[in-house]
């Protein structure tokens, strides 16, 4: 049976970091048609459940043409760390960048 990380259990593992770097899906993006999009291949519902503050910033296209993004977690009341980690990979990436169409 999978265990729950608790929210002591996680502020704990952060003990020694400031943010958490990762990955938003580890899907392609869904159709907008798909209702079961929000549960399928996500990584950000345990940070959403725990109120932790996050950031996404597109990293990439896919071959496919969809967004590549990453997303980025601090520990609670830390906004100021996630934005700054999104800015700095932001600008390393080259920022947005408007879709061709």
């Amino acid at each position: 049976m999978q265990s729950i990380l608790s929210r002591a259990e996680m502020l704990a593992f952060m003990e020694g970091y400031d943010v958490i770097v990762c990955p938003v899906s580890g899907l392609p993006a869904p159709l907008h048609e798909d209702s079961d999009a929000n549960t399928k291949g996500g990584y950000m519902h345990i940070y959403n459940l725990t109120g932790w503050p996050g950031a996404v910033v597109r990293v990439g296209t896919s071959p496919e043409g969809l967004p590549i993004g990453v997303q980025v977690v601090a520990r609670p009341w830390r906004e100021d760390f996630a934005l700054a980690v999104a800015s700095v990979i932001e600008k390393s990436t080259g920022g947005w960048q408007a879709p061709e169409i």
